[in-house]
């Protein structure tokens, strides 16, 4: 019987997780211990539009007071500068697995061309640096098929009052050592000799995972193979004047990696992704300084890619980076957090706080295909990759372990960017679906045998569509403007937004 939580570590990981506990569970005792040695990674994040649900469906936070207090922007998808194309994007909601009625094939099938805009509502929205339509009444269309960016460290702060709020106890401490039974863990020693002990573990102690890792000796499976980068160059710098608040992440290829943009209100926080094993730190900091000449300080994180065997062992559960990590590609990292959390909280819940053996393998199962999902959609972005001819890229071309998705690849590459083999063939749990799939694909032009010739007639429908994109966007309403109308008084979110 679970009458009792204890969570290792204080950031975005531990407080999302105590959270979705007390949603679940309200009445169980949950307690937060937070150590400095643990730290936060402190960079910006992106996210994908589960996040946006989860915060304000499944936890109920506030969304005017989360606006306020973390100050978000709002994400459209991401811009990738990746592939022949000068750009194209990947969107949340429907433009490539969808069908018009004026037109016999599925959008992708006319996108030869290198000129990606208007190609559907949201990258329509980002050609012209708009995070949402505009009402009868002149503000904001806010949906929910939308992500955030926001900087790490107010986020945190946020959801540590949160914590609070919901009930949960928050407690500063080093562990000194950790005890270990039949059971798994029996105690946390922290300072000056005090245990303190749980039924359950939430190891969310990030790249050291203390109890799973460590303590617990779980095996972890290298994503190395299909992933090569393991390291990355942070900084950023204050937003000017001049410089107007992207409503998406930036995906930028360099010589051994990518760059991201991430854009925040006030500031603008760039990373590049590297493998060390193709480039030195100091030549990726040059190589990163001069794609940013306006970066101030900066730091190299390290990373490897991979997660444990298992996230659930004996009376721990890691959630987060203590569980696995891979590159910020798709902003998948907040995401994975609330999924694991929301999961775990469900199905403690629903057995009536005595999840037996048959549920812990059920819950491991799911997040093991979670990882695989993840690895599988992520290592087509560098297999496919053609924009840059470096060593880093021939190797990613030549090398890269698709680790699954080998038939789905196959079968786009014989019949072109239909969505007829997706529900067969991808995973029920891929986050990413036909849609993902689709826009990477095409948005790559990665080569294709049944190729369709466009009729005149279906060329001036595609044209039609595109226009009809252009007229609708023109007007929308941009990251700054939106926030402002939040802000104002009298403001309703739409009824149902996040239910």
């Amino acid at each position: 019987m679970i009458k009792k939580v204890l969570v290792l570590g204080g950031g975005s990981a531990g407080f999302l997780a105590a959270l979705a506990f007390k949603a679940k569970l309200p009445q169980l005792p949950v307690k937060v211990l937070r150590s400095k040695e643990l730290g936060i990674i402190g960079v910006g994040e992106g996210t994908l539009p589960y996040v946006v649900s989860h915060l304000h469906g499944f936890l109920k936070i506030d969304p005017t007071r989360f606006v306020d207090q973390v100050d978000p922007v709002w994400k459209l998808g991401v811009r990738y500068l990746w592939g022949p194309r000068p750009w194209f994007d990947y969107v949340f909601s429907y433009q490539f697995n969808t069908q018009y009625l004026a037109l016999p094939k599925q959008p992708g099938f006319y996108c030869d061309e290198d000129d990606f805009s208007d190609v559907g509502l949201q990258t329509g929205l980002m050609t012209r640096n708009k995070a949402f339509l505009r009402g009868p009444d002149g503000r904001p269309l806010i949906t929910n098929d939308v992500a955030y960016h926001f900087e790490n460290e107010k986020l945190v702060h946020f959801l540590e009052q949160e914590t609070l709020r919901a009930g949960c106890e928050i407690v500063d401490a080093t562990v000194r050592e950790v005890r270990q039974d039949d059971r798994g863990i029996s105690g946390l020693v922290l300072d000056e000799g005090v245990v303190e002990t749980a039924d359950l573990y939430v190891d969310s102690s990030g790249f050291r995972s203390v109890l799973l890792g460590k303590a617990l000796g779980e095996p972890y499976v290298s994503f190395k193979s299909s992933l090569f980068c393991d390291r990355a160059v942070v900084g950023g710098w204050d937003r000017g004047p001049d410089e107007p608040i992207q409503p998406y992440t930036l995906a930028e290829t360099m010589d051994a990696g990518w760059c991201w943009r991430i854009d925040h209100t006030g500031r603008i926080n760039r990373g590049y992704v590297y493998s060390s094993s193709f480039i030195s730190d100091e030549d990726a900091e040059r190589e990163y300084r001069a794609k940013n000449p306006k970066v101030t300080s900066t730091r190299v994180i390290r990373f490897m890619t991979g997660a444990y065997e298992r996230a659930w062992v004996k009376n721990v559960v890691a959630v987060g980076n203590a569980n696995g990590f891979v590159e910020p590609l798709q902003a998948t990292a907040i995401a994975g957090i609330c999924t694991t959390s929301q999961n775990l909280a469900a199905m403690v819940e629903d057995s009536g706080c005595e999840p037996g053996p048959a549920l812990v393998n059920v819950f491991n199962r799911r997040n093991a295909e979670d990882w695989s999902v993840l690895r599988q959609f992520l290592a087509l972005h560098y297999k496919f990759n053609t924009r840059s001819d470096t060593p880093f890229w021939q190797a990613c071309r030549e090398k890269t372990d698709l680790a699954g998705c080998e038939e789905a690849i196959e079968l786009y590459r014989e019949n072109g960017p239909t969505n007829i083999w997706c529900g067969t063939l991808l995973n029920q749990r891929d986050q990413f679906g036909a849609e993902g799939y689709l826009s990477m694909l095409v948005g790559m032009k990665v080569p294709y045998r049944k190729r369709h010739v466009p009729s005149p007639k279906e060329q001036a429908a595609w044209a039609a569509v595109r226009r009809a994109v252009a007229n609708k966007t023109s007007n929308g309403v941009g990251v700054a403007e939106a926030l402002a109308a939040i802000r104002s008084p009298g403001w309703q979110w739409p009824k149902g937004l996040y239910t």
